[in-house]
């Protein structure tokens, strides 16, 4: 945890976190008493969150990176080179 910095309200309501900032973006939501939490965010597609969901891929590939002596490799002699 790093020590405590005042951080003061600029013109247009925004705030300068400088070091503080770890991240790009952040979700925002405010608390009673006026506290702000900021929590680091990340975007994803709505694909790729529906393929996060999909337990039976995500387990597909978890026994893949656990035993990848089984996956299968791929002849790529004939792809056009860029």
């Amino acid at each position: 945890m790093t020590q405590p910095i005042l951080v003061t309200n600029q013109q247009r309501g925004r705030l300068s976190l400088g070091a503080l900032a770890t991240a790009d973006q952040y979700i925002a939501h405010a608390e009673p008493g006026g506290v702000i939490v900021l929590e680091p965010a990340t975007v994803i597609t709505e694909t790729e969150k529906k393929l996060l969901q999909d337990a039976g891929l995500m387990a597909a590939i978890e026994q893949s990176r656990q035993h990848p002596e089984t996956l299968k490799r791929r002849d790529r002699s004939g792809s056009p080179r860029s």
